[in-house]
């Protein structure tokens, strides 16, 4: 289990920083994650909020692309996946 740390950039854009790893959560524009030592625009992700009260978090860089977790925690390609499918539905805790 991690712990991410979601701060906000601008209104709408949020960062995911892993609290262990000490790591980014970014997209690559093949829709891949991965951890990033430093801050760029591939570690910005727009929050949205989904009408069940989820969230899904869109890439700045590259809009259509969605973060996505299977069941058993492995990343999904951001650019085979839609806020419809469950794999990008999270939910935040304060």
């Amino acid at each position: 289990m991690s712990l991410l740390e979601i701060s906000p950039v601008e209104r709408g854009v949020v960062t995911l920083f892993g609290v262990r790893s000490e790591l980014f959560v970014a997209m690559s524009s093949k829709g891949k994650l991965y951890g990033s030592v430093q801050f760029t625009d591939e570690c910005k992700f727009k929050e949205k909020l989904l009408a069940n009260n989820y969230n899904a978090y869109e890439s700045v860089a590259y809009p259509g692309m969605y973060m996505g977790l299977s069941k058993a925690g492995k990343t999904k390609k951001g650019n085979r996946i839609s806020t419809a499918m469950t794999v990008t539905h999270f939910l935040p805790r304060i």
